[in-house]
C-alpha cells in the first residue's frame, strides 16, 4: 500500500459529481454549435455549389463513430480526462500526451478565439440597427467595437471574466448556467428558424432592394454579379466543404474530460454525445436549408465572397447575415432574439470548454507529468483553481492575439487540428483489444463483437480512415486548409509538449516517484 500511494498524487481526485445529463448535452450543443452558423456563411466562397446537407450528412456518419468511441471510453473509464487516460494506457503516455496537448492547446486557443467572435456578434447587431434604420451614430458604434481596443475590452469584460468567474464556481452553479442557457437557445432557435421558414426568395429580394435603393447600396444584382463565383461542380465542392463540415462536429468527445464528475454516467455519456450530435445534425441541416431557402444559395455564396474581400456595401456586418433577415422583418426585437440565437450557445459554451481543458491539465498533473500544485482541487468550490488560471489566460492571450494581430491567422490555423488530432485516439482503440488485451477485458465494459472483431476496433478503424482522408482533402482542396503556416504552428505546439513531457518525466524520477507504473494503472476517482 505505501508503494500504491506514490503511483498517483493522492487516493482521490476530490471532485466530485455534480454535472447531470441534461447540462452535458446543452455543453455538446453549445461547443460544437456556437459560431459554426457565422463562420458557414463566412467560408461559403471557399466551396461554391457543394450540396451542404450531403455534406453534413456524409461528415455526421464519422463523427457518430468517434463518437460511439467516446462514449465506450466515458462509460468503462469514469475519470477526469477519460480519452488521454484511454490513449495513454492503451499506446503510449508519450504519444498521448503529445497528441492531447495539441488538443488541449487548440481548446484554450478556441477559448479566445470564439471570445472574440461572440463581441463581434454583438457590434454586428449594432451595427445591422444602425445601417437599417439610418441611424449613423449606432453604425459607429457598431463599428467602433469591432475595432481593437474596444473589442478586446468587451470581450474580457462581457465574455472571458464572466464566464471565467462561472467556471471557478461549485461546479453545480456553473453546469446550471448551462443548462439554462442551452433552454434559452433553443427558444431563441425556434423564433429564429420561424421566421427564416417565412421569408421567400421573392420577398427577400424586393425587401433588400427597397432598402439597397434607400440607401444607395449594392442591389441584389449587384451583389450577384460582383461577388459571382464558379462551381468546380457539385461533387468536388461538395469534397471542398467536408474538412469544415467536419470540424463544425467536433468537440463532442469533451464529456470524456468531465466523466469523472458525471451523474448517472452511463445514461448522462450517451445524452450528452450521441444525442446532442444527432440534435446538431438536424439543427445544421435545418438551418442550412432555411437560410438557402429564404437568401439563396448563390446569394449567400457571392455576400460571402464580397466579405472575404472587405468589399460588402457597407461595413460592420460582415458575416452577420441575420442582417439579411432583419432587412425584411425590420423589427428590432426579432434582429436581438436572432443574434441570442446565435450568441448564447457560443457564449455558453466558454465554461464547459475551460472546465473541460482544466480536467486534463488537472489530470496531467494526477500521472505527475506537470506539477502536483496543478492537481489541487478547492475543497469549498471542488474545483482545481490554479488550472483554471492558466486556461482564462491562455483564452486572454488567444483573444489578444486574434484581435491586435489578426494576420497571425491562429483562428484557421488551429480549426485543422480537430481533424487529424483524433486519428491518434482512433488508432488506439482499433487495437486496444491487441496490444492491451488484459485491460481491454478488464476495463472496456462494451465487448461486443462483428465477424469475430470487436466493436472497438471497428469504430477506430472506421474513424481513423476517414480522419485520413479529411486530412487529405484539407491539404488538397479543403476550405480549412493545411498550409505551412498551419505546419509551423503544430510543429511548435508538438515540440512544446513533447518538451514537457520529457521534463515532467525526468523531475518524477528524481524524486523517486514510480512514473512507469503510472501507465499501467487507472487512475482514482
Amino acid at each position: 500500500m505505501a508503494e500504491k500511494r506514490l503511483v498517483f498524487v493522492r487516493e482521490a481526485t476530490g471532485l466530485v459529481r455534480e454535472v447531470g445529463p441534461w447540462s452535458s448535452f446543452f455543453a455538446v450543443f453549445g461547443l460544437v454549435t456556437g459560431g459554426v452558423p457565422i463562420l458557414f456563411v463566412s467560408l461559403l466562397y471557399t466551396a461554391p455549389g457543394a450540396n451542404w446537407p450531403v455534406a453534413w450528412l456524409i461528415a455526421f456518419l464519422p463523427s457518430l463513430t468517434l463518437a460511439s468511441l467516446a462514449v465506450i471510453i466515458g462509460i468503462s473509464l469514469p475519470r477526469s480526462g477519460a480519452d488521454y487516460i484511454f490513449v495513454s494506457r492503451a499506446l503510449h503516455p508519450f504519444i498521448a500526451f503529445v497528441n492531447h496537448f495539441g488538443l488541449v492547446a487548440a481548446w484554450i486557443l478556441n477559448f479566445g478565439i470564439f471570445s472574440f467572435l461572440g463581441t463581434k456578434y454583438i457590434g454586428s447587431t449594432l451595427a445591422s440597427m444602425g445601417i437599417l434604420y439610418n441611424n449613423p451614430g449606432l453604425a459607429q458604434l457598431g463599428s467602433y467595437l469591432t475595432e481593437p481596443v474596444p473589442s478586446f475590452a468587451m470581450t474580457m469584460l462581457t465574455t472571458i471574466i464572466p464566464t471565467g468567474i462561472i467556471s471557478l464556481l461549485r461546479p453545480k452553479y456553473a453546469w446550471g448556467f448551462v443548462l439554462w442557457t442551452g433552454i434559452a437557445s433553443m427558444v431563441a432557435t425556434a423564433v429564429f428558424f420561424g421566421a427564416l421558414a417565412a421569408i421567400t426568395p421573392e420577398s427577400f429580394r424586393a425587401a433588400y432592394d427597397a432598402f439597397a435603393a434607400s440607401g444607395n447600396y449594392t442591389s441584389y444584382e449587384g451583389i450577384l454579379s460582383q461577388g459571382s463565383l464558379e462551381s468546380p461542380g457539385l461533387w468536388p465542392a461538395t469534397f471542398a466543404a467536408l474538412p469544415f463540415a467536419w470540424f463544425s462536429y467536433t468537440w463532442y468527445t469533451l464529456p470524456n474530460a468531465w466523466a469523472g464528475e458525471m451523474k448517472s454516467v452511463r445514461r448522462s455519456m450517451f445524452i450528452a454525445i450521441i444525442g446532442a450530435l444527432i440534435w446538431v445534425f438536424i439543427y445544421y441541416v435545418a438551418f442550412t436549408v432555411l437560410a438557402f431557402h429564404a437568401f439563396g444559395q448563390s446569394f449567400l455564396e457571392a455576400w460571402s465572397n464580397l466579405d472575404s474581400q472587405g468589399s460588402l456595401p457597407f461595413s460592420g456586418v460582415g458575416s452577420f447575415w441575420p442582417f439579411l433577415a432583419f432587412v425584411v422583418y425590420k423589427s428590432p426585437l426579432l434582429l436581438i432574439l436572432m443574434f441570442l440565437a446565435l450568441w448564447l450557445p457560443n457564449y455558453g459554451s466558454n465554461p464547459p470548454n475551460l472546465i473541460s481543458q482544466t480536467r486534463y491539465i488537472f489530470t496531467w498533473a494526477f500521472d505527475r507529468i506537470l506539477p502536483e500544485r496543478l492537481a489541487s482541487v478547492s475543497e469549498r468550490l471542488h474545483t482545481p483553481l490554479i488550472a483554471s488560471l492558466i486556461v482564462i489566460a491562455g483564452g486572454t492571450l488567444a483573444a489578444a492575439i486574434l484581435d491586435f494581430f489578426p494576420d497571425a491567422g491562429i483562428d484557421v490555423t488551429t480549426f485543422p487540428i480537430f481533424t487529424f488530432g483524433f486519428i491518434i485516439p482512433s488508432i488506439a482503440a482499433a487495437l486496444f483489444p491487441y496490444i492491451r488485451r488484459d485491460m481491454y477485458e478488464r476495463v472496456i465494459l462494451i465487448k461486443r463483437r462483428i465477424l469475430g472483431i470487436p466493436l472497438l476496433t471497428w469504430l477506430g478503424v472506421a474513424t481513423a480512415l476517414y480522419l485520413i482522408f479529411s486530412t487529405y482533402l484539407s491539404i488538397a482542396v479543403g476550405n480549412l486548409p493545411l498550409d505551412a503556416r498551419s505546419g509551423i504552428t503544430y510543429l511548435l505546439i508538438y515540440a512544446l509538449g513533447a518538451a514537457v513531457y520529457i521534463a515532467g518525466y525526468l523531475s518524477a524520477k528524481r524524486k523517486g516517484v514510480p512514473i512507469e507504473l503510472v501507465f499501467k494503472e487507472i487512475p482514482p476517482e
